[in-house]
């Protein structure tokens, strides 16, 4: 269809029973007669669209205006909308523009009935939601990622992980590592905060070139850090933490003309999904963690448990 363009006073002498405060509602108002056939778009649903009154008329509603869901992207027609209110998902309705591009809108249908029950009228009220959308996105990006590190929450990490225990195929083998970083204290306590900040930064920055993009990396809290590796084979996994462990041993933080460098104690667990709870992952991959702790500077520093 031909974009937007002003009617012609003709077309909008047709409309004259209308409110004229339609004309200036700075919302998208599109009205429909019982068969769902446009009779009314007032200038907002016209710039929005990219289509004419004159354009519009007559048409059926779900010829003209192309819903997407903002999850799914599934196509909505308007009869899917439901008479009550549904809460809010953190995602708007996508509506796809004549000569292409989607923007997030918010949509309204109202319909009015005839005294047998049947539909007489549609009104239908979308709002460009393109601004809100965006700072709804930037809120949840911030919720889910570490203000330091810029790496996922401890939260994220785990609803991952419960997700995977859900999904997965139970015979694939599945690897969590559990990662502590050793003399960041003396980073802390000798440099002060700002210097254990930039470090952590900066290992985050390195750990976060060893993995793969499908894998999941967190920061857990203070100096410890979280890997899931899906669908991950045992020798994989092994040289994962091999890599991670290099990556945090070749460090150094330059702070104020001193050095510092720091370790890393490794837990790796092992497991298969359709025998383990989430609890227990996260346990056992602390535990082998504690325990490469435990082993020193002549010890190994990645401990390795095996839940099946």
């Amino acid at each position: 269809m031909p974009g937007a363009s002003r009617p012609t006073s003709d077309e909008r002498a047709l409309d004259t029973h209308l409110p004229d405060a339609f004309e200036y509602f700075p919302d998208a108002l599109i009205l429909a007669d019982g068969e769902a056939r446009i009779s009314y778009l007032n200038p907002a649903a016209e710039r929005l669209l990219g289509l004419s009154l004159g354009k519009a008329r007559g048409h059926l509603l779900d010829k003209v205006l192309t819903l997407q869901d903002g999850e799914t992207r599934r196509s909505i027609q308007i009869d899917d909308f439901p008479d009550r209110h549904t809460s809010f998902s953190g995602t708007f309705h996508l509506l796809v523009r004549n000569g292409g591009g989607a923007i997030p809108v918010q949509c309204s249908v109202a319909l009015t009935r005839n005294g047998s029950g049947a539909t007489d009228s549609y009104m239908i009220v979308l709002r460009n939601a393109s601004g809100l959308q965006q700072y709804i996105d930037k809120l949840v990006a911030q919720s889910m990622h570490d203000e330091h590190s810029r790496l996922l929450r401890r939260a994220e990490l785990v609803k991952r992980l419960w997700r995977l225990l859900q999904e997965a195929d139970g015979d694939e083998t599945q690897a969590f590592l559990y990662l502590d970083l050793d003399n960041f204290k003396s980073v802390n306590d000798t440099a002060g905060h700002a210097a254990g900040d930039l470090a952590i930064r900066q290992i985050a920055a390195r750990l976060k070139d060893v993995v793969r993009g499908r894998d999941t990396l967190a920061r857990l809290g203070g100096d410890e850090f979280g890997l899931l590796l899906e669908r991950c084979p045992v020798e994989r996994a092994r040289q994962r933490a091999e890599q991670l462990h290099r990556a945090v041993e070749s460090y150094a933080l330059h702070w104020n003309g001193e050095t510092f460098r720091l370790g890393v104690s490794i837990g790796l667990a092992l497991f298969k999904t359709r025998n383990h709870s989430l609890n227990a992952i996260l346990a056992a991959a602390d535990a082998a963690c504690y325990q490469a702790k435990r082993n020193g500077c002549d010890g190994p520093h990645i401990q390795e448990v095996a839940l099946d």
